[in-house]
């Protein structure tokens, strides 16, 4: 292979158990949308069965199929509002819909002849969907009318990044919670849930019943800012179970100012070494935004790994190649293997996936 993805399913297992190991009573939801984070929906929710999480969590009605036909029979749960067009699918596959919209649940009620368990999700300022906080207790009551539908949940997702807006993000947390209880008063068996990965690491006063875990079950810490805090208030062992390699298919001597490259916009501004991997921005590799000027300091951006050291990339990725500075890494040659950083939902889903 020229190129491909090693998993490591002791590693996604002992994450699962770490995280695990900070829960008390609440549950956990292992998020597997966007194909498990590029890692394959369907062998994370495997892992998730084996190490007994509660419930999985995708963004649409598509995703949840997939599971379903793959033989998955842990709950799962829509994290965005479906379409009216999606209900059929909704109950054949016995999943658990979030919704922001009354017409839609009176629907949902009136097509089932079982009850349906729901999600109702609270918008907390993000904008996205959700019903506004002041009217979640009225549209509960509305809720409770329906003979088919069963309030199962209630959600937010808190707009937090670190120290950014940690004090607002606590605020709207504690709203939340204010308004939440009042309803479990009149309601106790509804599961109340808020944190994803960033909110379970800095607020986990704020669990609720159920936290939704997806960046941390990956290897993800979702701010490296965590790692550096003398005080954290969760004490994890994550580790990045997934790993990128190429091939070298070629080797090119360049000379000291010598012109390359595309429209010949590259000088060398040393002898060099260039390598040459079959790995570009179709297969997800360097997906940033940026203007599209090459430049020899590339490397100080982006770069792979060669027996630990670093080749720094020669201009930005093409479309299928990538050229790489392999001048101070004498023992690379064809057929090396490079070590890569790549975002992973954006890794081309046609390269091969080992897992191990």
């Amino acid at each position: 292979m020229l190129k491909w993805i090693e998993i490591d399913k002791k590693i996604i297992e002992g994450n699962i158990k770490s995280i695990k190991s900070v829960l008390k009573k609440e549950r956990l939801m292992v998020v597997v949308k966007s194909d498990g984070y590029g890692h394959n929906c369907i062998k994370i929710s495997e892992i998730a069965e084996d190490m007994r999480a509660d419930f999985l969590g995708v963004m649409n009605i598509y995703e949840a199929d997939v599971l379903r036909k793959n033989g998955i029979k842990l709950p799962v749960m829509l994290l965005a509002p479906s379409l009216t067009e999606d209900m059929d699918i909704i109950l054949k596959n016995n999943v658990i819909p979030t919704a922001d919209d009354i017409n839609f649940l009176k629907l949902l009620n009136k097509k089932s002849k079982r009850i349906v368990d729901v999600n109702i999700d609270v918008d907390m300022g993000l904008k996205r969907w959700g019903i506004e906080l002041k009217d979640i207790e009225p549209f509960v009551k509305e809720v409770k009318k329906l003979k088919n539908i069963n309030l199962f949940s209630i959600s937010t997702h808190i707009a937090y990044t670190p120290y950014k807006n940690m004090v607002e993000a606590r605020e709207k947390l504690e709203k939340f919670k204010e308004e939440t209880d009042r309803i479990k008063k009149i309601y106790p068996s509804v599961i109340v849930h808020a944190a994803n990965s960033l909110v379970f690491l800095d607020f986990p006063q704020f669990y609720f019943d159920m936290v939704r875990i997806g960046n941390l079950i990956y290897g993800i810490y979702p701010s490296e800012i965590y790692l550096k805090r003398p005080n954290n208030p969760v004490k994890l062992g994550i580790k990045r179970p997934w790993k990128f390699f190429a091939k070298i298919i070629s080797i090119k001597n360049v000379k000291k100012g010598e012109s390359f490259g595309y429209a010949s916009e590259i000088v060398a501004t040393r002898n060099m070494r260039i390598a040459t991997i079959p790995v570009g921005y179709s297969d997800g590799l360097a997906m940033s935004p940026m203007e599209n000027i090459y430049q020899i300091t590339e490397g100080q951006k982006y770069w792979g790994v060669i027996n630990g050291k670093i080749a720094p990339f020669v201009s930005k990725p093409a479309i299928s190649h990538t050229l790489i500075d392999i001048t101070d890494i004498q023992e690379a040659w064809l057929g090396s293997t490079v070590s890569l950083a790549i975002r992973r939902t954006a890794a081309n889903s046609d390269i091969p996936r080992i897992y191990r």
